[in-house]
């Protein structure tokens, strides 16, 4: 299958390979000093390893060691003599550092110890976000169902959730802790099933920012497709899911420089475009939440962000994120009216009914293989849940079950949903 059907039927965004220096809008003076990096490191190599590092065409690499040559800082060393037949061909040529070329790159790596894939440019990047924003994305109630299965929702909490989605607007998830705030917002992040790019690295100003993290973005292989017509700096992945919690600072929000590298790493909001950016237990950050909610009221008004490097030039990124706040606090004491309508849909999750507890009861049992016992369960709620002396919250069943396979697992014997273990189970996680 060709890049061309693949695309036609949706399965395979991309951006085509560039054939000139001219095509990738970088300086060549760059892009020349990024191969000679990566050259230091490669001792003797061929076309083909610089092609797979860069991820550049080998007429655009041909271009540029051609320069290098010129400079004295590399040189030829022939075909590889392990090869059964005698070639000329260029590709099976092998290239080495001159000792300039090493005095060279040592001195180059000084000020920028980036050696990564060529990156693209910030208009490039802007105009790839644009394309696939997560504005124009489409989520189903059939789709959302099925996201959320394995999950005790209401019919109610559908249809709010469902109209959030669409919006791409910033959504509030709070209530009492334990009712599946965390777990539903992650579901979330993977409601969409299309797949988008992103850039290993963003070219700005003279400097590199990495924006591409093995830990959120999960490459997808493009099978059918043809290497040669694709641009390769920008990796295939489902769109990113960013979770922070009670450790996020305002820090973390801009550009980070490592005095080492000499080059930038990418912030939360920057490595979540086209995705989404969970604020996990809101207002237990090391910073106020109006604070927070400052650095991003323009951004969540006018979908961009301002960034600065540390030479104090500054430029604006896209700031395309579907955004979720998630706290167990009432969110009228953390914030005011202001900043609850720029945040357009507040949801609610709070504790379960009997029969949702029961029904969660029975798919934990179910997820760790226990023998689930209707009985033993309402012997639990009677006892313990009665007259409302507790919440019945969601996370319970989990950790109750839990508790047992502890125990079982302690004294060697089989897990069951017993009334002896649920009071055992009880008598160590609940504080009387």
């Amino acid at each position: 299958m060709t890049v061309e059907q693949d695309r036609a039927e949706g399965a395979l965004p991309y951006r085509p390979l560039p054939q000139t220096i001219d095509d990738l809008k970088v300086p060549d003076i760059f892009l020349a000093n990024l191969v000679l990096k990566h050259c230091f490191y490669l001792d003797v190599f061929k076309l083909a390893d610089l092609e797979e590092r860069l991820k550049l065409s080998i007429p655009i690499i041909m271009e540029l060691l051609d320069y290098l040559n010129r400079q004295k800082y590399i040189e030829i060393l022939g075909t590889d003599p392990y090869l059964n037949t005698f070639t000329t061909t260029t590709l099976n040529f092998r290239y080495a550092l001159t000792t300039e070329g090493k005095k060279r790159a040592a001195h180059i790596l000084e000020y920028d110890a980036y050696i990564g894939p060529a990156p693209v440019t910030l208009e490039d990047y802007w105009d790839q976000v644009t394309r696939q924003s997560i504005k124009i994305t489409s989520v189903s109630p059939e789709r959302l169902q099925e996201g959320l299965q394995g999950l005790v929702v209401t019919p109610e909490l559908i249809n709010q959730l469902g109209p959030a989605l669409m919006s791409g607007k910033p959504l509030f998830l709070y209530g009492p802790p334990g009712n599946g705030k965390t777990t539903i917002a992650l579901r979330l992040g993977q409601m969409w099933d299309d797949v988008i790019l992103i850039p290993y690295a963003i070219y700005v100003e003279g400097q590199i920012v990495r924006l591409f993290d093995e830990m959120i973005h999960r490459p997808v292989p493009a099978p059918g497709s043809d290497p040669e017509l694709i641009d390769r700096r920008w990796l295939r992945t489902v769109r990113p899911t960013v979770i922070v919690g009670g450790e996020l600072t305002l820090d973390m929000l801009d550009l980070s420089f490592s005095p080492t590298l000499k080059y930038y790493e990418a912030p939360l909001q920057l490595k979540a475009n086209n995705g989404m950016l969970i604020v996990d237990d809101f207002g237990r950050q090391h910073i106020a939440p109006h604070e927070l909610l400052n650095r991003w009221i323009i951004p969540m008004e006018n979908h961009q962000d301002l960034l600065c490097l540390h030479t104090g030039q500054k430029f604006t990124i896209p700031f395309d994120l579907f955004l979720v706040f998630a706290t167990n606090l009432e969110p009228t004491t953390l914030i005011d009216d202001a900043f609850l309508r720029r945040i357009r849909s507040k949801v609610k999750l709070t504790e379960v009914s009997r029969e949702q507890f029961i029904e969660i009861f029975r798919l934990v049992c179910q997820h760790y293989e226990v023998q689930f016992d209707l009985e033993a369960v309402e012997y639990l709620v009677n006892t313990y849940y009665a007259d409302h002396q507790r919440r019945m919250d969601a996370c319970h069943p989990r950790d109750l079950v839990e508790h047992i396979l502890d125990h079982s697992r302690f004294h060697r014997v089989e897990p069951t949903l017993s009334k002896e273990n649920l009071d055992r189970a009880c008598n160590t996680y609940f504080v009387y």
